[in-house]
């Protein structure tokens, strides 16, 4: 290797670990959209992982603490597909597979709704400590009060 190849690859390394600290990753095990926040001494990220997904944030050594909420938009996508699903009921040519199928995606809506509200009577937090050597990670849930829970490892 010449130097400056030397001086490229030292350069690359030195930038990757600058830019390389702890993690805090939150699993998002609800069944509707949540707004989360992540904040550690270093400053805050707000995160929005979707059902079933999750999203990580770049955090500084030491403590941290994770907030999650209900996504309000949610509600409004939840009540305009619930709107559109009422108005395809009204349409009369809809063949009966088609209406057993508009008649399960209200259903459907009426749940994730219901569990939403549930949900939505307030936020929940918890905190955890990262290293260098160890990232953080945050399960989203919701208790059988319906409420949301959230719980740092």
């Amino acid at each position: 290797m010449t130097r400056l190849q030397i001086a490229v690859v030292g350069l690359i390394a030195a930038c990757c670990l600058a830019g390389c600290g702890p993690t805090v990753t939150v699993q998002n095990d609800t069944k509707f959209p949540v707004r989360v926040m992540v904040v550690a001494g270093d400053g805050s990220e707000s995160l929005s992982p979707s059902p079933g997904e999750s999203s990580s944030a770049e955090v500084g050594e030491g403590r941290y603490g994770v907030t999650v909420i209900p996504d309000a938009d949610w509600i409004n996508y939840a009540k305009a597909t619930r709107q559109f699903l009422n108005d395809q009921l009204s349409n009369s040519s809809l063949s009966g597979a088609q209406l057993l199928n508009v008649i399960q995606r209200l259903k459907d809506i009426a749940k994730r709704m219901q569990d939403y509200q549930s949900a939505a009577g307030g936020e929940a937090s918890c905190t955890g400590t990262v290293s260098q050597d160890s990232d953080g990670f945050a399960t989203i849930t919701t208790g059988a009060d319906g409420k949301l829970k959230v719980t740092c490892k």
